[in-house]
Parts: C-alpha cells; sequence; structure tokens
C-alpha cells in the first residue's frame, strides 16, 4: 500500500551534492535530515588544494551568450579577483568569504529518510521550487527512480 509510508522512516539514504550555494540554503531548510557542508569558513580558495581559484555553477536559466550571461560571468570574475586581492591583503579566507555569491561552488552530504525523501521531491521538484533547486532535485530523484522505483516512481505525478 503505497499510502502506509511510515515504515520507511526506518531506511535513509545519503547523496553528496554539488551545486552552488544559493541551493544549498534551500535544501538545509529540510529539518529531519543531518548534512556536512564544505565550509567558506575555513576553505581558502588561493591555496593550491583549490586550485588557486573559486569556482562558480552556472545558473541553468542564464543561456551562454545571453547578455544576462555575460553579467553573471563578468561579475563572477570580478568576485575571484577581489576575493584574491582580500587574501593576498592578509583577509583571512572567514573575512574574505563575506564577497562570495550564491553561484559559488560548494559540496554538501544530505542524509534523510525515505519517507523525509518523499516530501523532499514533493516540494523541490514542483514548478513553483526555484530553477536550479528543482535541476538538482530532479537529478536526485531518477537516481531514486532507477534504484527504488516502488517508493519514488510516481512522485511526479502527485505534483
Amino acid at each position: 500500500n503505497r499510502n502506509h509510508v511510515s515504515v520507511i522512516e526506518h531506511e535513509s539514504i545519503s547523496v553528496r551534492i554539488i551545486c552552488d550555494r544559493g541551493v544549498t540554503h534551500e535544501i538545509v531548510r529540510h529539518r529531519i535530515a543531518s548534512y556536512s557542508q564544505e565550509s567558506t569558513r575555513y576553505c581558502n580558495y588561493s591555496n593550491d588544494k583549490f586550485g588557486n581559484e573559486l569556482t562558480f555553477i552556472k545558473p541553468c536559466f542564464f543561456e551562454e551568450g545571453s547578455k544576462g550571461y555575460e553579467i553573471w560571468k563578468k561579475s563572477m570574475q570580478n568576485i575571484e579577483n577581489e576575493y584574491m586581492e582580500l587574501i593576498e591583503v592578509g583577509a583571512k579566507p572567514q573575512e574574505a568569504r563575506s564577497i562570495l555569491p550564491n553561484s559559488i561552488k560548494t559540496e554538501i552530504v544530505m542524509t534523510m529518510n525515505l519517507r523525509e525523501w518523499r516530501h523532499f521531491f514533493l516540494l523541490r521538484c514542483d514548478k513553483a521550487a526555484h530553477p536550479q533547486m528543482r535541476e538538482v532535485a530532479y537529478m536526485i530523484l531518477d537516481i531514486f527512480k532507477e534504484k527504488l522505483p516502488l517508493l519514488f516512481d510516481n512522485i511526479v505525478e502527485e505534483l
């Protein structure tokens, strides 16, 4: 019976997501979950570990070559230069991060029980969700549908 979902609360799944920081701000709103996220406070992007550069996630709603994309790209280049300058003049990573945008790449591991994953997909795959959040949610949902079709193949039908 697909309506009897309390039993699926006893199983959980963890996923590792690489996305922009704006999306993770939406993800961590889900209270019944556990998270571990890359820290912009301790990560010094001017180090070799990060290739001496900032990595940004291109928003899915800016088409490459469009005026909006060019403005976004220029802004990201300026922010990268200014971040590196702040580090050069002695700012600590936790201070320099104050200029980092939502587009900065981050990694997050999230763990939720299967019932909460269903709830997550119902909210985050909905047309009202932010386009980048929907993009990430659908990527995860596609994997869940493949691995656990009995539990997740009807999610889109419920939207």
